[in-house]
């Protein structure tokens, strides 16, 4: 199914609109935080989350749920306090990115140094702990879930609405969380057998939290949800999400790191299990495939490690594999987004992100 070139801009004018609109907000709030706060120690650490949080970045998931907000909701109206509500999507996402960074040893994130890297250098000369980085930036994190409460609290949006948005808060979160534990337990695997636990993790790590849940909290602010939405949302959204991750993955071994902010060897550095894994080691006889298991499974891998993965990876032709899964999902997306009651204009700016999706990077 091919999408009409008059839609390439859907996604990215919408960005352009409300992009400025969340980081704006984002800015205010830790600025307002830096004044007079209770010690003065604190202002400096509000510094370090601003300029983290307002790096560059796509701010899909925010802006995913700006889009359905804005495609389920009649009037439109109160927009201003739904975008406050979108930036506690951008703040998670910090959170997220703070601890993943740190359970991966991770040094760039958005083309520059991890927080947990820059507080160690910051924070280093005050204490002989060596630790002292990633302890700053894990409590840092605490923080900005600590602020992402107090903006959902003040948003001046109907309290019944709010207290049903706060469940999809929890749940959003608690997922992401399950997702996160079953990467860390598969990741440097010492076997590898069960080749479902790449959609398993893409799904419930990637394709709930990206593009799920933060289009069902925009239908739910709209006062437009039902059973019914919600089952048609979550047809365009899995598959899509999926390809988000299927996307990634490519990225995580073929692309550079200007594609993904951070080193593009760090999915091999790293040991995840993706279909890119899976389909190399498919391709493998039993010799080569033991030696590869073993070499990908360390916790410290040399540059030959790291080389001998990209050829075996590079020769098994799962590039090509995994750009047809990513074809498949998107087309199963788009399908199904025709069955969605969101707006033509959503529906547009939707069919314009599949196509981000399938495309950028890649």
């Amino acid at each position: 199914m091919t999408k009409p070139a008059s839609e390439e801009n859907y996604f990215s004018s919408f960005s352009s609109l409300f992009v400025p609109k969340i980081d704006g907000f984002m800015k205010s709030y830790f600025q307002k935080k830096k004044v007079n706060p209770e010690y003065d120690f604190i202002s400096g650490f509000y510094d370090d989350l601003e300029e983290y949080s307002l790096r560059n970045g796509k701010r899909v998931r925010p802006l995913l749920l700006l889009l359905a907000f804005a495609g389920y909701s009649e009037s439109g109206k109160g927009t201003g306090e739904i975008v406050k509500i979108a930036a506690v999507l951008e703040i998670m996402h910090n959170f997220l990115l703070i601890q993943d960074d740190i359970i991966d040893r991770s040094e760039l994130r958005r083309g520059e140094k991890t927080l947990h890297i820059l507080c160690g250098e910051k924070y280093g000369h005050l204490t002989g702990n060596r630790r002292i980085g990633s302890d700053v930036a894990l409590i840092l994190a605490d923080v900005l879930f600590a602020n992402a409460v107090e903006i959902i609290a003040d948003a001046k949006i109907d309290i019944a609405l709010k207290n049903e948005f706060l469940k999809l808060f929890a749940r959003t979160y608690e997922m992401t969380a399950w997702g996160q534990i079953l990467d860390c337990l598969c990741s440097l695997p010492a076997e590898i057998s069960d080749t479902s636990i790449p959609d398993k993790i893409g799904t419930i790590k990637t394709a709930y939290y990206t593009v799920y849940y933060p289009m069902m909290m925009g239908l739910l602010l709209s006062g437009k949800r039902s059973k019914t939405e919600e089952r048609r949302i979550r047809d365009f959204a899995l598959p899509l999400g999926l390809a988000f991750q299927v996307r990634d993955d490519i990225l995580g071994v073929f692309g550079s790191s200007d594609d993904i902010g951070k080193s593009s060897e760090s999915d091999l550095v790293e040991g995840k299990l993706t279909h890119l894994i899976i389909d190399t080691l498919a391709t493998l006889g039993e010799h080569d495939k033991k030696l590869f298991t073993e070499v990908f499974g360390k916790e410290e891998k040399s540059r030959k490690d790291i080389s001998y993965l990209q050829k075996k990876v590079s020769e098994s032709g799962c590039r090509e594999r995994s750009q047809e899964r990513l074809s498949c999902l998107v087309e199963e997306s788009r399908r199904a987004l025709l069955k969605c009651g969101i707006d033509g204009k959503g529906k547009k700016r939707l069919g314009s992100f599949i196509d981000m999706v399938s495309k950028a990077g890649v």
